[in-house]
């Protein structure tokens, strides 16, 4: 079925050569490359613990399933046009585009999370930035549309 291990039961020790979990400026905890990567690249292949509760450091493996306890996984940092993307069938973390070293794992919330524990205001610089981060299937919640009216105002504050 799905994969039932510690964070650090997992035959690919090389992944802590090649990312690392830091404190992200502005953002919290996050996931830095310490390598290249090229396009198409495998980054991390993860296990964790499936449960059906949504957790803050949980991702979505299927409709009722979320996965926690990965080694990096759960603190990859939301990004509107990201350079890695989650494959839930293979738990594994691809590269969408070339990760130079040094540069922050990024991925869509929105693209494998049907709700978020907590949503909130993005701050990522994308040019396709949607300014308030939802799971794919619900409504931007009142705290959004109230930071969105301001943001439009002027008046937003991230």
């Amino acid at each position: 079925m799905y994969p039932l291990s510690s964070p650090y039961d997992h035959d690919d020790d090389a992944a802590h050569a090649r990312l690392r979990v830091c404190d992200i400026k502005g953002f919290g905890l996050g996931v830095v490359s310490l390598a290249f990567f090229p396009k198409g690249a495998v980054l991390d292949r993860f296990t964790g613990e499936i449960s059906s509760r949504i957790k803050q450091h949980s991702l979505q493996v299927d409709e009722g399933r979320h996965i926690s306890g990965t080694r990096f996984i759960g603190y990859l940092t939301h990004g509107c046009d990201p350079n890695a993307r989650l494959d839930m069938e293979k738990f594994e973390l691809v590269a969408r585009r070339p990760i130079r070293r040094g540069e922050v794992v990024t991925i869509d919330y929105a693209e494998t999370e049907d709700r978020l524990f907590v949503q909130f205001a993005c701050a990522c610089g994308a040019m396709n930035c949607r300014r308030w981060i939802t799971g794919r299937q619900e409504p931007i919640n009142a705290t959004g549309v109230d930071y969105l009216a301001a943001e439009t105002s002027g008046k937003a504050r991230a």
